[in-house]
């Protein structure tokens, strides 16, 4: 088999090896929180699964096979399925290492404000780019959760880390989805995007990390506080 079909394998798989190495680090011992995470990824996995699924489907994206190795389930190469365990599991070991070591950092208030900017932004953009149906889709998903994550829940609390979480979860996000898009792994139909881009990365893949960390992060916060409570 030619070496470039393990090109989305060796990204998955590279992402994922320092997080889980460091996971049994005597100091944060963010293997004791496996299972809260993996709950957090099953329901988050199913949504974008899903989610992935239907766009694959129906035109929105396809997958090179040049670059993955072949095996498809639901349309989605076996890759594809990884990055849902994978991406997430690296976001909310760097969200507990910055409430780890950040505890006292509180900028709570000023994300918060920026947050319901990025409401407004996001739901202009939208109609705004109505008919591009994966921008428009993507940006009313995060309108949607943001304004109740703002409004409902009591996830505001954790609104520093969670913004410390993408800042720094950005540059290797910006690093693989740069592969995943330049080669392309990943090939995109303009029908349906926006076609603004950064380097080669359409800018609603930055909208769709967004929503999956945010899913990610506050399903694993829900599981945890009542885990905690209940011990």
């Amino acid at each position: 088999m030619p070496l470039e079909k393990y090109t989305y394998l060796a990204l998955m798989l590279g992402s994922l090896v320092f997080p889980f190495i460091f996971s049994f680090e005597k100091k944060i011992s963010f293997y004791r929180k496996w299972k809260s995470l993996f709950i957090a990824i099953l329901i988050s996995g199913l949504f974008f699964i899903i989610w992935d699924s239907l766009f694959t489907h129906f035109g929105f994206w396809s997958f090179n096979d040049d670059f993955t190795l072949g095996f498809r389930f639901l349309g989605l190469p076996l890759e594809e399925w990884m990055f849902f365990i994978v991406i997430p599991y690296c976001s909310v070991f760097i969200y507990e290492n910055t409430k780890l070591y950040l505890p006292k950092l509180n900028f709570n208030r000023q994300i918060e404000y920026f947050l319901w900017f990025v409401v407004i932004v996001f739901a202009v953009f939208a109609v705004l780019n109505f008919g591009k149906w994966y921008t428009f889709i993507n940006l009313i998903s995060n309108v949607l959760l943001l304004a109740y994550v703002l409004v409902f829940s009591n996830f505001k609390k954790n609104f520093t880390h969670f913004g410390l979480t993408f800042i720094i979860s950005f540059f290797p996000m910006l690093f693989v989805n740069g592969v995943l898009t330049s080669m392309p792994v990943v090939e995109y139909n303009g029908r349906f995007f926006s076609e603004i881009r950064l380097m080669d990365i359409p800018i609603e893949d930055f909208s769709y990390f967004l929503l999956l960390l945010l899913m990610n992060l506050f399903i694993y916060e829900k599981i945890e506080n009542r885990r905690i409570n209940c011990s």
